[in-house]
Order: structure tokens, then C-alpha cells, then sequence
């Protein structure tokens, strides 16, 4: 799901998390244990990452607090995945949110396991949706070259830049820079609609949950686009906790996680995340993902044998 907070939404989401996670946390003592949080830039797609960070930051420091944790609690975020994976294998970090896609580059060599995900109406998948208005002439995705492409993503990294150079490399297109006028990413999925909408941008890669949001808001978008291409089902962002963390640690963590959906203040938070709770990861859910990568590879190897 690709949704935008604003710095007040986001604080807020952040301040029911702690009261929460204080509740499960304080049943449990961890004296001067540390309780770092390390986060990708992905990991909030159209958030602030300074915005994100400081809230992070404030939900660590009050997680750690009533855990009875002496240290100063850390927050970091990671621009890159070297960086993160050297102190995930250094034993600096407690809790990892990254995206599905980046965890698989690094899960070979990364210490920590995969235990949560978040799950909407549709359980824990996204599906991404190629879309245009249904007064350009487009029909298929040949008729795109030299349109322009708005992803309604800031991280080029994303699952739905995974799709889109799949989608190219069916139609035999290796560089989508060149078969495309433009290749634009929006700060969030409302303002790429509006693009779209009002004919600013020829095209469109949004996720579906974001576009029928945005169509719940504004009935007549959903009289002017068309949708060329839905990607299969795609984990979007895992939690992990790296192996060096202790088992009690691990539990008071994916304990409090499970459960917060069964308070009203969980719901709440749930409700503004557009999801209903957190569920455990299982391995089957990075299926489509790799089904992708799969594919990219070997198409993209099948065009480089032709020339």
C-alpha cells in the first residue's frame, strides 16, 4: 500500500504505537540492553524520511523506556543496503523494516530473519496497476513510446520499478528511459492521480488499494482512466529481527505486534494505515517478488543472446 501522512498524522500514528508497545513492554525488564531500530529509505515510500525518522526515533525511545532499557536507544535510517547490512551483521540493531525487494538482495548475507508483515483487506499483497486516461488513444502499452511515466513511488528501488522493467522487457524494450518522453516519481499516489487526471502525465504506476482510495475520494476518476496492466500480488515491506537479539527480546517484540489490532487504540492506528493487523511473515509471501526477478532475468538474458 502507498499512502501519504502528513507530519501530524504521522506523529499521531506514532504516539498510539507507544502507548501500546509500552503496555507489552514494560511486563519486561531488559536493564542495559540496547534497542536500536535501523529503517531503509523505502521503508516509508511517501513519508518525509526526516519526518519519518524523528517519529521513529520518539516511538524507540519510548519503547525502550518501558522496557526498563538504561542505553540511549538509536534510530537510524539507511540509504543504502551495505550500510545496513554491515550493522545488522555487527550486532547494532534490534528491529529492521525494509523493503521485500531489498531483503532479498541481501538476505544471504544478513544475519536477522524476516518475522512480520502488515495486512489490508487483500491480506498482505500489493498490486500494482499501469493506467492512463481513456481519451488518449492508448491501449496497449506499445502505444506509450514517447509518453510520459508518472510512479507514484520516491523509491526507485520499489517493487513497482521491479514491474515496470518487466512489463518493458515483454514488449522487448531493454531501457524504459528511452521508450518513454519522461520517467517521473510524485511525493505521493493523490498528486499522480490528479496528474493523470487532468492530462499532465500520460501514464501512471500506481498501486490498486491507492487508486480505488483515490476513487472513493473523487468518483470521476474512476470515469477517466483505464487500466493497461495489474502486476501479480507483491509483498510490500518485511519486518526483521536480526539473529543476534535475544529470544525474550524477539518475543515482547512480535507479541506486542500480533496483538495490537485487539485494542481500540490498535484499530485506530490500523484504521489510519488503511490495514487491519500484523501477521507473521511466512516464506510464501515472497513468491511473487521472486517470480519477478526471476522473469526479468531471464527475459532480459533471452534480448542480450538476439543482438
Amino acid at each position: 500500500m502507498l499512502m501519504v501522512f502528513s507530519h501530524t498524522a504521522l506523529m499521531l500514528i506514532c504516539a498510539l504505537f507507544i502507548f501500546h508497545s509500552t503496555a507489552f513492554a514494560s511486563k519486561v525488564g531488559f536493564g542495559h540492553g540496547k534497542f536500536n531500530v535501523g529503517l531503509t529509505v523505502g521503508a516509508f515510500p511517501n513519508v518525509d524520511q526526516r519526518e519519518a525518522q524523528a517519529a521513529m526515533q520518539l516511538w524507540t525511545n519510548q519503547l525502550a523506556l518501558g522496557m526498563g532499557i538504561k542505553a540511549e536507544p538509536r534510530t537510524k535510517l539507511y540509504s543504502n543496503n551495505n550500510e545496513l547490512l554491515h550493522d545488522v551483521n555487527n550486532g547494532e540493531l534490534s528491529v529492521v523494516s525494509i523493503p521485500a525487494l531489498d531483503y532479498m538482495q541481501i538476505r544471504k548475507s544478513a544475519r536477522m530473519s524476516p518475522v512480520l508483515v502488515s495486512a489490508g483487506n487483500g491480506g498482505y499483497r500489493i498490486r500494482y496497476l499501469l493506467v492512463t486516461r481513456n481519451d488518449r488513444g492508448i491501449k496497449k502499452i506499445r502505444d506509450l513510446r514517447g509518453r510520459s511515466l508518472l510512479l507514484a513511488s520516491r523509491k526507485m528501488q520499489s517493487a513497482s520499478q521491479l514491474w515496470l522493467s518487466v512489463l518493458m522487457l515483454r514488449e522487448g524494450i531493454v531501457d524504459p528511459a528511452r521508450f518513454f518522453s519522461d520517467i517521473k516519481e510524485s511525493i505521493s499516489p493523490s498528486k499522480a492521480l490528479m496528474n493523470v487526471f487532468f492530462g499532465k502525465t500520460d501514464a501512471l504506476i500506481i498501486s490498486r488499494s491507492a487508486l480505488e482510495t483515490g476513487i472513493s475520494l473523487n468518483p470521476q476518476i474512476g470515469g477517466k482512466l483505464v487500466i493497461l496492466a495489474e502486476s501479480c500480488n507483491l509483498l510490500g515491506s518485511v519486518t526483521c529481527i536480526p539473529h543476534n537479539v535475544s529470544n525474550e527480546l524477539r518475543r515482547s517484540i512480535v507479541e506486542a505486534a500480533l496483538h495490537l489490532h485487539e485494542t481500540s487504540i490498535g484499530r485506530q492506528m490500523f484504521t489510519l494505515f488503511q490495514m487491519e493487523r500484523t501477521i507473521p511473515f511466512k516464506p510464501s509471501y515472497l513468491e511473487g517478488v521472486e517470480s519477478l526477478l526471476r522473469e526479468r532475468d531471464m527475459l532480459a538474458a533471452r534480448l542480450k543472446k538476439r543482438k
